[in-house]
């Protein structure tokens, strides 16, 4: 068993929203997008400076949508579970700057699993804490918000990168696929911080050494998913940057707590505000 799978082991044991990733799935490939020469975490993407800060206006500029009613699907890991059913900070703010637009909002989050099964459950359906969903393409959104996975990540090596990355990219071809004029949104969750990493969590007791090289690898696919969006020119939902203090590390004031893994209320706020930034500023209701 892998470090990273005992983790998520002990996770489960404290967190009810998780459950482990089955053994091995099916390999998928991204169809269009190929092999570089390098890894794809090492091509230069010029990227945007991102504020440190979450910044709410006291009186947010009003939106007018071209349909009268969004479905919003989030699919991902615990990141994505975590952020509770029907996503509550995120419609919040939705419908702060879309007043006369209503909005179903999906979490397809399920804890403890990678990137592959998150591109099985786009066609489809699966069951998760004894509930059983039906896939995604099934619920015909109109915007799907893609987290990264890097909290539960393949490999520290270029290999792994790689296959992330097309992971993404099968994702996205998939979702055009089967959803022509779907929206789609690139997010990067929270940073994670290496100096209490998992503290709080049953059962784990991680060295400063462990802790260190767990959150660079989480990082680093933090990092490539940003690339990958840049790349790709699809909008992004960068809460990863946002939440990096002067030293690269993740801020507190977004982890929660309680297992120093997954959102603080902060944390939350965060990430639905990135996710509405991309949607405003991307046009993608209007």
């Amino acid at each position: 068993m892998s470090l990273f799978s005992l983790f998520a082991v002990f996770v489960f044991a404290s967190e009810t929203v998780l459950s482990p990733l089955a053994d091995s799935l099916p390999a998928q490939t991204a169809g269009a997008v190929s092999q570089p020469t390098v890894s794809f975490g090492q091509l230069h993407v010029p990227m945007p400076q991102m504020p440190f800060t979450v910044t709410q206006p006291t009186a947010p500029l009003t939106h007018h949508s071209k349909k009268s009613h969004y479905t919003v699907v989030l699919l991902g890991d615990s990141m994505i579970d975590t952020l509770g059913a029907g996503v509550p900070d995120l419609h919040a703010d939705l419908i702060k700057f879309f007043p006369s637009t209503t909005f179903t909002l999906l979490n397809y989050g399920v804890g403890s699993t990678n990137i592959d099964y998150g591109l099985e459950r786009v066609t489809n359906g699966y069951t998760y804490l004894g509930k059983n969903v039906p896939s995604l393409v099934s619920q015909t959104p109109d915007v799907v918000v893609v987290e990264s996975f890097a909290y539960n990540p393949y490999s520290s090596d270029a290999n792994g990168i790689d296959k992330h990355w097309l992971q993404l990219a099968a994702i996205v071809n998939t979702l055009k696929s089967n959803l022509p004029g779907v929206k789609i949104i690139i997010a990067a969750t929270i940073a994670p911080n290496s100096t209490v990493f998992g503290d709080g969590a049953p059962g784990i007791s991680l060295s400063i050494a462990d802790k260190l090289s767990r959150t660079n690898i989480i990082k680093q696919y933090l990092e490539s998913t940003v690339k990958f969006a840049a790349s790709q020119r699809l909008p992004s939902a960068d809460a990863y940057h946002a939440s990096l203090d002067v030293f690269g590390n993740g801020r507190l004031t977004y982890i929660s707590s309680s297992d120093h893994i997954h959102y603080s209320e902060s944390g939350r706020e965060l990430f639905a505000q990135k996710v509405t930034d991309a949607i405003i500023n991307d046009n993608l209701l209007e």
